[in-house]
């Protein structure tokens, strides 16, 4: 979804497209897809674009190394100091209860911005514990890409997970189209915001 003003920066949404061969994936991650492609399909609906391009990235082979996301990484090595921030969904059909940020400290009032346009959808900030990205875009964090996590309630996901119960019946439509909404505010805000966010100073190694 290319940006009206700075299309070359990026804010990256993710899922995977790789399940366990027992089910169908359905939540595994076929939730977490259907959540980012529709993110990006409400924003496409808007009258105004937002002024950076959102990205819709289905990663290969989490279940088994991480290529894909490791890849990527390598491939777009010259646009990651460009990407704006990156949101993984994966883990299931659940609503999104929480947002936890990974910002630089020039850029924590953002967190507090994010939280106040996620509250109306019961989304909390935990400002307590820093985000820590999925999965698939692990390997941005330590090139200092912000990173988002919008944490779905997972009560029930480990109970279809990776079984052959995983299938469509499991998905819950309200909850996944709350979901839906929660990527598809913090993405728009991501996207629109005037200023690229500053790079995440890599995290303090414990003393050996």
């Amino acid at each position: 979804l290319r940006g009206r003003e700075r299309p070359e920066e990026i804010v990256i949404l993710s899922g995977h497209l790789d399940s366990w061969d027992l089910g169908t994936g359905a939540l595994d991650d076929a939730a977490g897809i259907g959540n980012v492609i529709e993110a990006a399909r409400l924003i496409s609906r808007l009258k105004e674009r937002p002024r950076r391009t959102i990205r819709i990235v289905l990663y290969a082979n989490e279940e088994f190394g991480l290529s894909g996301g490791e890849t990527y990484a390598v491939a777009h090595a010259e646009e990651v100091p460009r990407h704006q921030a990156a949101l993984e969904s994966d883990l299931g059909t659940g609503r999104v209860y929480r947002l936890r940020t990974a910002f630089a400290p020039q850029d924590a009032a953002l967190a507090g911005e994010l939280a106040a346009a996620l509250a109306p959808l019961g989304i909390e900030h935990d400002a307590s514990v820093a985000a820590t990205g999925g999965a698939d875009i692990s390997p941005l964090r330590p090139l200092g890409v912000p990173m988002l996590d919008l944490s779905h309630d997972a009560t029930t996901y480990f109970d279809f997970h990776h079984t052959a119960n995983d299938t469509a019946d499991k998905l819950v439509p309200a909850d996944m189209a709350q979901a839906t909404a929660a990527f598809a505010t913090a993405a728009w805000i991501l996207a629109d915001r005037p200023a690229l966010l500053a790079r995440v100073p890599p995290e303090a190694k414990p003393e050996p």
